[in-house]
């Protein structure tokens, strides 16, 4: 089961959480046959496939330096995104110790 839907901001319409949630409960039933990583890389192909998808239908200069540009925008934007979700679930990262800070107290 996902988590319950966040309400709608004006800049995002309510059928984008609801497609959102429908995307994680479709990888919650594979994870649930095979295993988070099956799941969690059928996901990502499809991700990729949209996208490239995506690059074709909306750029008209398909030569390799718009494709590596896509491709590193697209590369960053989820970048951030997993960041993000991770920092919601787990907090923020806990400061590294320095083991010599024991040793001198």
């Amino acid at each position: 089961m996902s988590e319950p839907t966040p309400p709608a901001t004006p800049e995002i319409s309510q059928e984008f959480f609801i497609r959102v949630n429908d995307f994680i409960e479709m990888a919650n039933r594979i994870e649930r046959r095979f295993d988070s990583r099956h799941a969690s890389v059928a996901m990502q192909h499809a991700f990729a496939r949209y996208s490239a998808y995506h690059f074709k239908t909306t750029t008209t200069a398909h030569d390799a330096a718009n494709r590596e540009a896509f491709a590193d925008y697209v590369a960053s934007e989820l970048k951030q995104l997993v960041l993000s979700h991770i920092e919601d679930m787990l907090g923020p990262v806990p400061p590294v110790e320095n083991p010599n800070d024991a040793a001198a107290e």
